[in-house]
């Protein structure tokens, strides 16, 4: 639980103090002199951002920025002579004054926390062999890659049989899913003792540090500190952003991984988001990203110069928020109690298989953690979806919604089972199953049925002692149903049945 005096400043909501000149700083400060990961190639890394009417600032991020054996990769902003243009908003009492655009009504300031090449830096800290080589984590397709795998070319989301073909030397490990969630809960234990909100997420976390600065000293500093004590604790670096909403520092920190820490005001905002590429905002995926380009549009600048009204009859009523965030504004707030879009649980069988009770056993389960997550959160699904991935490569997925929303397993595997069906058509084995639950609604929120049956309630109270009981002693000392099917096939321990997973779900 957070600290009551984080809380009580962030309400009092102090008034911080005026923002530095620079376009955006960055620090390369390197406590403890502490080894960084391999830094990007250069050509992977932000050009010079150039600004008119403020201070010109060249944000290199080239080798030759990088503080001589600081430890910590990261940058300095380097103020430059002053260009012909608009008046620098730097008012003159000190004070800045917003961009259009770009102004909110409250000071907000948001901490984002990225954990560096989160799984294969574990594994690498749990194997000094392998240390400087390239690892990757994930069956399949690439969950995670360390540093030295990137430079070959090498990503997320990417299928093994291209990354081998990439980088034959590469070390392939299937995940320790249970083993990375300690590791974070640690890291994010820590965020929560600086910060009076936490949202945090696999290997992520925003953090509200809204009127906290002068409590902690100047927050530049206390996230040093931070990332000090993150790395004496886990040996993990991680990258820091701050900024005036959630996006502005989750980009921020992109343009100084990994081990970096920078910040950026909302007037600087504007020129810093000008000539990056459209991929780069957030609600902007490759579909639209494919769309954008095939009307010449690559930059956030650019985009930003269509109007509102042009983005929401491309795009419908998500055009109008990625307009918002062209301009640098982002209302979503830090939440830990955020709904989440969707829960996912997924895993590639250890052989590929067309055993419809391995199958039908191995559905259940991932049923069954799925639903486990959804109740500690509070949450009941309206929609269910079920992906297959065949062994020759070939994939589909289907979803549909439920009549009334519940979290219930029984009622969430029917469908699930119903799916499944109308989908394993074709003889060929299953290489891949996933589950998702969403259009999640709260449930003390949610419209109950004129007549219940009273079975219901009886079930829930069942599926809550389940629960209690797996909290205490592991979700695998409970097993029931088709997912006893899955006993001697595959390994089991505490936690449950051991999977191989690219997303590594719980």
């Amino acid at each position: 639980m957070s600290h009551p005096m984080l809380h009580a400043a962030r309400d009092a909501v102090l008034q911080p103090p005026a923002v530095p000149p620079e376009t955006w700083q960055a620090t390369a400060a390197a406590p403890g002199g502490a080894q960084s990961a391999p830094r990007p190639s250069a050509a992977n890394r932000t050009a010079p951002v150039q600004t008119e009417g403020c201070a010109a600032v060249e944000a290199s991020l080239t080798a030759e920025g990088v503080v001589a054996g600081a430890g910590i990769a990261g940058i300095a902003g380097a103020a430059g002579p002053a260009r012909r243009g608009p008046p620098d908003p730097l008012a003159a009492d000190g004070s800045r004054a917003a961009l259009p655009g770009i102004d909110a009504p409250e000071r907000r300031t948001v901490l984002h926390v990225d954990i560096d090449a989160f799984f294969a830096a574990i594994e690498q800290r749990r194997d000094p062999r392998l240390q400087g080589r390239p690892v990757i984590v994930g069956a399949g397709v690439i969950a995670s890659c360390s540093y030295e795998a990137r430079a070959f070319g090498l990503r997320a989301g990417m299928p093994l049989s291209e990354a081998r073909r990439l980088c034959p030397q590469a070390v392939i490990l299937d995940g320790h899913a249970q083993v990375y969630r300690c590791f974070a809960e640690e890291i994010f234990a820590r965020c929560r003792a600086i910060a009076p909100e936490v949202e945090a997420y696999l290997d992520e976390a925003y953090c509200d540090l809204s009127g906290t600065e002068r409590l902690h000293g100047g927050l530049i500093e206390k996230v040093r500190e931070l990332k000090l004590g993150i790395l004496e604790a886990t040996g993990l670096s991680v990258t820091c952003g701050i900024g005036p909403n959630r996006m502005l520092a989750k980009l921020i920190g992109k343009t100084v991984k990994p081990d970096g820490l920078a910040r950026i005001g909302a007037a600087e905002a504007d020129a810093f988001l000008r000539d990056r590429p459209i991929e780069q905002l957030a609600g902007v995926g490759h579909a639209h990203a494919k769309t954008l380009r095939s009307m010449n549009l690559r930059t956030i600048g650019e985009l930003r110069a269509l109007s509102a009204e042009v983005l929401v009859a491309l795009f419908g009523a998500n055009g109008r928020l990625l307009y918002e965030r062209c301009c640098g504004r982002d209302t979503a707030t830090v939440d830990e109690r955020e709904i989440p879009r969707s829960i996912s649980r997924e895993t590639s069988f250890h052989r590929d298989t067309a055993d419809p009770a391995e199958i039908d056993g191995m559905l259940e389960y991932l049923v069954g953690r799925a639903c486990r997550t959804a109740r500690e959160l509070g949450i009941k699904p309206r929609t269910v979806a079920v992906r297959l991935r065949y062994s020759d490569g070939e994939g589909c997925e289907r979803a549909r919604g439920l009549g009334q929303p519940s979290d219930a397993d029984p009622v969430v595997l029917a469908l699930a089972l119903d799916l499944l069906r109308r989908q394993f058509t074709r003889r060929v084995a299953l290489h891949h199953l996933g589950v998702t639950l969403s259009s999640f609604v709260r449930c003390e929120g949610e419209q109950g049925a004129l007549f219940d049956e009273p079975e219901a309630g009886r079930r829930a109270a069942l599926f809550r002692a389940f629960d209690g009981v797996r909290r205490a002693y592991g979700h695998g000392v409970l097993v029931s149903g088709r997912a006893l099917q899955l006993r001697g096939r595959l390994e089991e321990d505490r936690h449950g049945f051991v999977l191989r997973t690219p997303s590594l779900t719980k």
